[in-house]
């Protein structure tokens, strides 16, 4: 009987590199022979670890270098692989004559027992898109709980799906690797390696060429491509940063009227979380305490982290308000800077700054490794804003615009142009999924969105809620007035109800309508916003006031929906005259198919039910259709010098045109 002989260092490393390409190769093996040096022990654990980590981005048959074509094409030959094994299964089942007498519950069963196998023979169990997947396992899209069991089975016979499950895993664990192997630092690729700043902007060349052949033409006869209605939104990085500012400035109104405090609070993981350190003599290099952790796992830490002291701060009744933004140190780890306003004096009667400190440090600092060297000083910054020196904005606008754009921030904190550094911000936002920017109580932006899209015409007379009309009203602003949008912002604010309000107690809505259609993976499409709605009290009075002159009216609860001006729209791709005439023939035969205008006035009536009230008490439903007719958005004029509700001259003068498409 033989006895293998023990490989030494070099054809083991070999060995376990030799099914990746070249590139890599060269690139494990050196890292690994710098850390041997220091390390046998650790240098050898470290290259199984990122062995291990490329092993789970070929999982698919993907090589840790592939470009897009070869995703797309390994998505499509896996889609095609389950749909023919489960044509395989249903036959056989068929064959057996027992599908009718077991029924199509179990067949769907077993479809989905044949799947699951399947993505456990190929290491991918957590891909899994339906209920009762892996615990932990992080949704590709929608939540795992609104996925159905047919829906799931659908998905994993969609290349689309697949490109999609992919396309996340190839660059997660591609990018985990290079971080471990050092390719991630100010030295290296700032915030992201140059391959995931390189696959990003490939993206975004696809997606931008994509939008440009396709052209929307809405029933009022306007025609734009996908790319052209995209820059009108919030996809425009420029519409998107004003925004922001538009709702941190409105928050500053609100704190300096109601006499509140404000910090800035940075947030940063534990050493654990970090490749690299800085050494005193500003050097870079490997963390020794560094566990593997992703930037995926930070920003889950911080989240859980924040989870926590939120609901402590309830507790004391602190109340505070503001954002949160989530950026990437050098290595990419991430951190958070957060802007927060509050009383002075909590609920109970306690100094908020105080238990601000005592909450952030007790689950920031205090709650995991807070001897560690450098913990007392770096995990947990408090800085009060002082507004004799300046408004909150000027805090926090180098923050939202170097993760957004780099607008006017000139050079960023390791020398770099601020616009090259925010498109590597991009990219690392868009392997890790990371949410950049949130928002921090108050009410929400959806329902603001939707009131800009309500033609002002629409709420003519005093018999409509006042909440709503506070807050049309305040999206009527005259755009000469100083802080014009900060302003709207703040009166949204004061008639949502205030900063504390909860959600299930917004006086204003989004009017949502269920289509009933059926999405791609046969699961019913969620509601859509139609337009908004709000409740309000009307006051009255009867046949009692005749005999009681003085006895004060009577009121009734009015609930009011108000359309928004959408449009309709169909899409075409090819040449713009072919895709115009297109969809002019399909609006036309719409109208030709209509069912014709009743002929008596009393059938058009906007109200609500016909039937007289059952008493005069009852509520009362009212609802407003859409015009039919856009809002024009004038663009403000140019003012003095300065900051015009918390937005500089330059970025006022960048407020976006409202125009009929974007109200589509």
């Amino acid at each position: 009987m033989g006895y293998a002989l023990p490989l030494s260092d070099a054809e083991w490393s070999a060995g376990l590199v030799e099914s990746f390409p070249l590139s890599w190769q060269e690139r494990l093996i050196g890292v690994w022979q710098r850390e041997k040096k220091a390390d046998r022990r650790a240098g050898n654990l470290g290259l199984l670890q990122r062995v291990n980590q490329l092993a789970d981005a070929g999982k698919g048959g993907i090589r840790p270098d592939a470009d897009d074509g070869e995703i797309c094409r390994q998505a499509e030959i896996t889609a095609r692989d389950m749909e023919s094994r489960l044509m395989d299964m249903r036959a056989v089942w068929i064959g057996r004559a027992r599908s009718e007498a077991e029924g199509p519950e179990f067949m769907e069963a077993m479809a989905a027992l044949l799947c699951r196998g399947l993505l456990d023979e190929r290491g991918l169990a957590d891909l899994w898109p339906g209920p009762g997947g892996v615990a932990g396992a992080e949704p590709l899209r929608l939540p795992k709980s609104k996925v159905t069991r047919a829906g799931a089975i659908k998905r994993l016979q969609c290349a689309r799906w697949w490109r999609r499950a992919y396309r996340k895993l190839h660059a997660r664990t591609v990018e985990a690797c290079a971080i471990g192997i050092g390719l991630v630092s100010r030295q290296a690729g700032l915030y992201a390696s140059d391959e995931s700043v390189r696959r990003r902007s490939a993206q975004n060349l696809r997606n931008a060429a994509s939008l440009e052949s396709v052209i929307a033409v809405n029933d009022h006869g306007q025609d734009y491509t996908l790319a052209e209605l995209a820059a009108k939104g919030t996809a425009n990085k420029s519409i998107r940063r004003v925004e922001l500012l538009t709702r941190i400035a409105g928050f500053e109104l609100i704190a300096k009227d109601c006499g509140h405090i404000g910090f800035m609070v940075t947030m940063t993981c534990p050493s654990r979380f970090h490749k690299k350190t800085t050494r005193a003599d500003g050097r870079v290099v490997d963390n020794p305490r560094f566990d593997g952790s992703t930037p995926d796992q930070a920003q889950r830490y911080l989240s859980k982290a924040w989870s926590r002291a939120r609901a402590a701060a309830d507790r004391r009744g602190l109340g505070w308000y503001g954002f949160r933004i989530a950026e990437p140190q050098h290595d990419g780890t991430p951190h958070w800077h957060c802007l927060l306003f509050m009383p002075q004096m909590t609920l109970k009667c306690l100094d908020s700054a105080e238990v601000l400190r005592w909450v952030v440090r007790k689950y920031f600092l205090w709650a995991d490794s807070p001897d560690e060297p450098g913990a007392a000083k770096h995990r947990v910054d408090f800085e009060a804003i002082d507004w004799s020196k300046g408004s909150a904005v000027g805090y926090v606008i180098k923050y939202v615009s170097k993760n957004i754009d780099g607008h006017g921030v000139g050079l960023d904190l390791f020398g770099n142009d601020a616009i090259t550094s925010s498109q590597r911000v991009e990219a690392w936002a868009s392997t890790w999924r990371t949410r950049q920017f949130q928002q921090i109580g108050g009410p929400p932006v959806g329902v603001w969105r939707e009131l800009r899209r309500v033609h002002p015409d629409n709420m003519a007379g005093e018999d409509a809620p006042e909440p709503l009309r506070e807050a049309l009203s305040a999206m009527n602003i005259a755009k000469v007035e100083p802080g014009a949008q900060a302003l709207a912002w703040k009166r949204y604010t004061a008639a949502q109800g205030g900063v504390g309000t909860r959600r299930a107690d917004l006086r204003i809505q989004l009017d949502k309508e269920q289509t009933g259609e059926c999405g791609r993976y046969g699961e019913v499409m969620p509601a859509r916003p139609v337009g908004v709605r709000a409740c309000g009290w009307q006051y009255f009075r009867n046949h009692i006031h005749q005999m009681l002159p003085n006895h004060p009216p009577f009121k009734r609860p009015v609930f009011q929906s108000v359309e928004s001006e959408r449009a309709q729209w169909v899409v075409g791709q090819g040449d713009r005259a072919t895709a115009i005439a297109s969809a002019l023939r399909v609006f036309e035969a719409q109208r030709s198919g209509a069912a014709a205008q009743p002929r008596i006035h009393v059938n058009n009536c906007t109200g609500g039910s016909m039937d007289p009230p059952a008493s005069m008490f009852a509520p009362v439903h009212r609802h407003r259709p859409k015009l039919r007719r856009f809002r024009v958005w004038e663009r403000p004029e140019r003012e003095g010098n300065g900051m015009v509700g918390g937005i500089t001259k330059e970025m006022k003068n960048e407020r976006p045109h409202r125009t009929p498409a974007q109200a589509g």
